[in-house]
């Protein structure tokens, strides 16, 4: 994970310096405790048929039964596809190097930053479509 400058554009997409806009919020982040339980991490798509596509990755969290359900969606808005595969490609591609950056010592902080400085976004309330399910 690349450390953005202050003075640096936030990689948010915001248009304001760095220390103006999510340097505090990356500073409490990463000064946060992690929540206990196991993840995994899937990439995706987001979007539909009707509208563009948006590379996706989403955590299941592991239950107390040993089964897995889905946790939260993380969506890239700013690189719409015109089909699955391709933002599928593009969601694997920011995921392993999320992994590379924390098996390199950054750890599931430095994981959490390096998606969110790839422009990644929390999507409240989404739904798991299977492919049988469209």
């Amino acid at each position: 994970m690349t450390k953005v400058a202050r003075n640096s554009p936030c990689p948010c997409g915001s248009g304001k310096k760095h220390k103006r806009c999510c340097q505090q919020k990356e500073t409490d982040l990463m000064q946060q405790p992690l929540p206990a339980g196991r993840f995994r991490y899937e990439s995706g798509s987001y979007g539909g048929p009707s509208r563009e596509y948006f590379p996706s990755i989403i955590c299941y969290k592991e239950t107390d039964n040993g089964g897995w359900t889905s946790h939260f969606c993380l969506v890239k808005p700013d690189t719409g596809c015109p089909d699955e595969d391709s933002a599928t490609r593009i969601a694997s591609q920011h995921l392993a190097a999320a992994q590379s950056t924390a098996d390199a010592g950054g750890g599931p902080q430095g994981f959490a930053m390096s998606l969110r400085h790839a422009g990644y976004k929390n999507v409240p309330d989404f739904q798991v479509v299977s492919g049988e399910d469209s």
